[in-house]
């Protein structure tokens, strides 16, 4: 019998019959095929009509104890082969094969049952409706003499639920299957059925694993040891391990580190993101929030390439929390620290020495550093270089001794603060220089006919194109101003970004050349989207104060 869509079709095979005997007191019916079957309207004659019966068709949809002798759907023929070897896995693996096949398959294993299953799956996705409408059928009046044959099926449609989504056709069927199963308490598997109709859900909002899953990670969830121990770093070397699992995207993981230090909103949230830091590899982009975690990691340790995953925090548009916990500190500071002392967030006017208001905030801040590497005594003139930016250090005024005497003179208070106060310190001072919170990039742009170095800050207030050394502004392109960035690859491989900004009526576009164009314009877009949701937010609020009682 078949059902025709634009998509795809459906046929539940007349030879796929099974040989075991109906209990018509049986209520435990595949609801879900069935429909399917009353939906088809492809018999060919009212004779052939006249020899249909439900009883046949419950029959399709139910435990069968003997190999299908074709394929449950319609398939093409060159398909059949491997959709009847996934229903001799299922069977295999769910412990219902006769004495005479196991003798024939003893190599068919727990782990390569579930191999051949994904593979086949992963290389045809023509045969994931076969395969899950296999799994219906044997989750389905299951009278199996092996005791958890249908606990094992279910698990089997758990993993299968994590890798792969079903045709759009299949779908409402799987879904409302999954969903009966998953509500029934009298179902002794229905703890399990929970668990798969979760992962169908999840795989239909990230679309289902992209790569093969390793053999390791097979063995490990056809053990039914669903979590792999991954290994999380954050700024400053702190490493986090969480429980990861074959469904995990990068959203999930982000979600629960931010959880650890302590962000909680979702708008805040989206400004962390979980970075692979690949050896040898000097540009790095922020994982989707989508992507697979162990889609990602499989692939890296097939190449065996070294690699780690570092979460950290890529946009600056919330202001910083003064109720967060101390990792949330921990995190921020081990990210503006090395930028700091870099020289990153110093402007310079003219190349020469910046205003006294951010010399006073640097000598605060190199007293703070002192503490809060947890040293008790004084900082000593000859450990200024690790504690005060490197231009700085460079200028020839103020001198070293001035300096030595300027940190001196903010040590007695600094001294009687915890370490981790000093960090939450060095970020509250840090946060009122206009540079704080900026992301920073390598750029040249086109002038006066020939390529000049910049760089490139992105932060809450906008671009900025800066002066290479002194960190001047040069260019500064508020969000409200830029319409749209583009992409472009020259010939010889060359990365660059076209900025256009402007109203409606004067436009102008600015060529960087960026090795991270991509990256910068991710950024540009994360920051218009947060600006709006912000904005979006506020006139709500205000339209709701005005329009309240007593306004």
């Amino acid at each position: 019998m078949t059902v025709s869509t634009d998509d795809s079709d459906f046929e539940i095979s007349g030879d796929s019959l099974s040989d075991t005997p109906v209990d018509d007191s049986d209520c435990d019916v595949n609801k879900c095929l069935l429909e399917i079957l009353k939906a088809d309207s492809s018999l060919k004659s009212k004779a052939k009509r006249n020899e249909w019966t439900w009883k046949a068709q419950t029959d399709v949809v139910k435990w069968q104890a003997t190999p299908l002798r074709a394929p449950l759907l319609r398939l093409p023929a060159a398909l059949a082969p491997a959709a009847l070897e996934c229903f001799t896995c299922v069977r295999a693996y769910c412990g219902d094969l006769q004495p005479a096949e196991r003798a024939v398959h003893q190599d068919l294993t727990e782990v390569k049952c579930v191999y051949t299953v994904l593979m086949h799956c992963h290389a045809v996705p023509e045969l994931r409706d076969e395969v899950y409408c296999q799994l219906m059928k044997q989750t389905t009046s299951n009278r199996s003499p092996a005791q958890d044959s249908c606990q094992r099926a279910w698990r089997l449609m758990s993993i299968l639920a994590s890798y792969f989504t079903c045709s759009d056709t299949l779908r409402p069927f799987l879904v409302e299957y999954l969903s009966a199963a998953a509500a029934d308490r009298r179902r002794p598997c229905q703890g399990t059925a929970a668990v798969c109709l979760a992962n169908f859900r999840k795989t239909l909002r990230c679309g289902g694993r992209k790569n093969v899953p390793s053999v390791e990670e097979v063995t490990a969830v056809s053990a039914g040891r669903s979590a792999r121990r991954q290994l999380y770093r954050l700024p400053g070397g702190a490493e986090r391990v969480v429980n990861t699992r074959c469904a995990t995207v990068v959203q999930d993981i982000v979600n629960e580190l931010c959880e650890l230090i302590g962000v909680t909103s979702e708008a805040e949230r989206a400004e962390f993101s979980l970075y692979c830091i690949v050896a040898g590899d000097a540009l790095t982009m922020p994982l989707a929030g989508d992507e697979y975690v162990l889609d990602v990691t499989t692939e890296l340790q097939r190449a065996h390439h070294p690699f780690y995953l570092i979460f950290c925090r890529s946009v600056w548009h919330h202001p910083l929390r003064a109720d967060a916990p101390p990792l949330y500190t921990e995190v921020l500071f081990n990210q503006v620290a090395p930028d700091y002392l870099e020289g990153l967030l110093l402007v310079l006017p003219g190349g020469g020495a910046p205003p006294a208001g951010v010399l006073r905030d640097a000598a605060l801040v190199a007293a703070l550093l002192h503490r809060a590497a947890g040293l008790p005594d004084a900082p000593h003139p000859r450990d200024l270089k690790f504690l005060l930016p490197k231009p700085l250090l460079a200028l020839r005024e103020p001198r070293p001794a001035k300096w030595a005497s300027w940190v001196s003179a903010e040590w007695p208070t600094v001294r009687t603060i915890t370490p981790a106060a000093a960090k939450s310190k060095v970020l509250q001072v840090l946060s009122r220089w206009a540079l704080f919170g900026s992301s920073f990039f390598a750029v040249r742009r086109v002038g006066g006919g020939e390529w000049r170095e910049h760089v490139l800050a992105l932060n809450r207030r906008g671009v900025h194109l800066l002066h290479p050394a002194t960190h001047e502004t040069d260019t500064h392109w508020p969000y409200g101003e830029l319409i749209s960035t583009r992409k472009v690859r020259s010939e010889d491989g060359t990365l660059f970004l076209d900025v256009k900004c402007g109203s409606l009526l004067q436009q102008r576009v600015t060529r960087l050349q960026a090795e991270q164009a991509h990256e910068v314009a991710r950024l540009i877009r994360q920051y218009i989207a947060l600006q709006r949701d912000s904005r979006d937010t506020r006139d709500s609020r205000d339209h709701d104060h005005r329009h309240s009682p007593g306004n």
